[in-house]
């Protein structure tokens, strides 16, 4: 299938970087363990060490996903270098866009909790057998860490898009862009809230509401939680992604000068 051996492609050519970037993890995760066994231990500590396996996961997994998909087309849209076996390559725009955003979306996640996972029944293993440590590898399928991977693919289309609108430090302009996104929006909401409960003001900016209005709103605040779940979790991913696809045809059908 030609998709999949686009996807191939992908991986055989950053192969080097997602080597150097797994052994990173691996040595975070080692030496943080392996510093706070060594010091309960010294110390004669009657408290285990915390792992810190899902902070290490959460902080992998998004700020390290982020930038991961901040730098998916760097090389292929805006290097010069890499602009025309890009474009010679023979597959159709949505296979080379499809392969990037399945690896950074899907692929990442899935391969970050398995490295994890065994890098962290090796750890405790080793900690197990040097300082005598309770054996607590991390555990994947828990609730916690499904609905941090679930966010995350939410969230990734933002740096996807990102990846595919800025030419160069992709994750800071991206990270910017959300910033004055959302102080426009908050500056939005909180006018609309001034205009929309105008009775319940007694100054410029001095709410004094009771709660029992909300109550009796109960249903237009349920459905206006329905609106932004369904905007976070399927307009927002779906907008970007498609997005980003039209701006990848149109970089490939100006062969790439822009």
């Amino acid at each position: 299938m030609r998709f999949v051996r686009v996807m191939k492609k992908e991986l055989l050519e950053g192969k080097k970087n997602l080597f150097i970037y797994s052994i990173t993890i691996v040595m975070v995760m080692f030496i943080q363990e392996f510093v706070g066994a060594f010091i309960i231990k010294m110390t004669g500590g009657t408290q285990p060490f915390e792992s810190s396996y899902l902070g290490n996961f959460t902080g992998f997994l998004f700020l390290g996903g982020f930038i991961v998909t901040s730098m998916m087309f760097s090389q292929d849209m805006f290097n010069r270098t890499g602009q025309h076996n890009w474009l010679m390559l023979p597959a159709s725009r949505l296979e080379k866009f499809g392969a990037k955003a399945v690896l950074s979306a899907f692929a990442y996640p899935i391969v970050l909790t398995l490295l994890v996972t065994v890098a962290s029944i090796v750890v405790e293993a080793l900690t197990l057998l040097f300082f005598g440590n309770p054996f607590s590898p991390f555990i994947p399928w828990t609730a916690n860490v499904g609905r941090m991977v679930l966010h995350y693919v939410a969230t990734q289309s933002v740096f996807l898009l990102g990846a595919t609108y800025f030419r160069k430090t992709h994750f800071v302009k991206t990270v910017l862009t959300i910033g004055i996104i959302g102080i426009l929006m908050g500056l939005l909401a909180t006018l609309f809230v001034r205009i929309a409960f105008a009775p319940y003001f007694t100054g410029p900016f001095d709410l004094r509401i009771d709660l029992s209005v909300i109550d009796n709103h109960h249903t237009i605040v349920t459905l206006g939680r329905w609106i932004g779940n369904i905007f976070y979790w399927l307009v927002l991913p779906v907008f970007c992604w498609f997005t980003a696809y039209l701006r990848v045809k149109e970089v490939q059908s100006t062969d790439a000068i822009q």
